[in-house]
């Protein structure tokens, strides 16, 4: 019973899930599912003409060493989608220096509009994982994206003294690269000044945009404080917003002000919050 339950712990949960959204004539619809593991969504919504609000679900509710999650998302033509997620995800400890997998890989086809707006990622001390991200865009698709990652709990002054990570963040467009990312983070990286500057939470930020007139309004809304840093820039269409936080919630409020503030500009459509944030 001993080595079974060792076996057990040392498998890991395996889940799959697997999106794809279809325009009808009067909204878009979650046209596919594929669901393996404890990985699943909730009944889409639609609070707003057309659009379709739908909330990842993760019902374990941490992430351990061992354990292998990847979401695919496929936005068709002309879809109109925004995720997000009811809670933080969370990375526990590892055991036996085992890694922990997080693979997403999104798809937003010519005419569609993609919004993937999760809550952060915490994640604990002595937690080997590894993340990778990668949105892929064709045609006229628009998108607004974020990932916000924190680095142990600051509110208790618990930090990521032991562990190790590594993070990839990609951005394509027709098959050309605009956005490649790559960083690895143990203890030792945390106050260099190359590395995140004592910083235990970052955030990136992608939107698409046609004008000046968001790149201005973005930095204009950016602060720089002892507690919260970030910069801006674009490349092509593509609105890049990187920052660095004390607290989650200093970077969580900025990107949803910012998306608040544009969301007009980029997918012509009032920014409405979806109501999960609320509760």
């Amino acid at each position: 019973m001993q080595n079974t339950a060792e076996q057990l712990l040392n498998q890991g949960w395996i889940a799959e899930l697997e999106l794809h959204f279809s325009r009808s004539s009067s909204k878009t619809f979650l046209s596919k599912r594929r669901q393996i593991g404890p990985l699943t969504v909730q009944r889409p919504f639609y609070p707003e003409d057309g659009v379709c609000h739908l909330y990842l679900l993760h019902p374990p509710g941490g992430i351990v060493g061992g354990d292998e999650l990847s979401i695919e998302v496929n936005a068709e033509t002309d879809s109109n989608v925004l995720i997000t997620t009811p809670g933080a995800t969370k990375i526990y400890r590892t055991i036996k220096d085992r890694f922990s997998i997080i693979k997403q890989d999104i798809v937003v086809e010519d005419g569609a509009t993609l919004e993937w707006l999760p809550m952060e990622t915490i994640i604990f001390p002595g937690a080997n994982s590894k993340f990778s991200t990668k949105f892929s865009l064709h045609g006229n698709a628009r998108i607004a994206a974020w990932e916000v990652q924190c680095l142990g709990r600051p509110v208790i002054d618990e930090k990521f003294d032991s562990g190790k990570l590594k993070f990839s963040f990609e951005l394509w467009k027709d098959g050309n690269p605009i956005i490649i990312d790559r960083l690895k983070i143990d203890q030792s990286d945390l106050n260099n000044i190359a590395g995140l500057r004592g910083f235990p939470v970052f955030g990136t930020f992608v939107i698409s945009a046609m004008n000046n007139d968001v790149l201005e309004i973005v930095r204009n809304m950016i602060p720089t404080t002892e507690s919260c840093i970030g910069g801006a820039t674009q490349i092509d269409d593509i609105i890049i917003i990187r920052c660095l936080g004390l607290k989650t919630n200093l970077i969580q409020e900025l990107f949803r002000n910012i998306w608040t503030e544009v969301r007009h500009l980029v997918i012509e459509r009032e920014s409405i919050m979806p109501r999960i944030w609320l509760t």
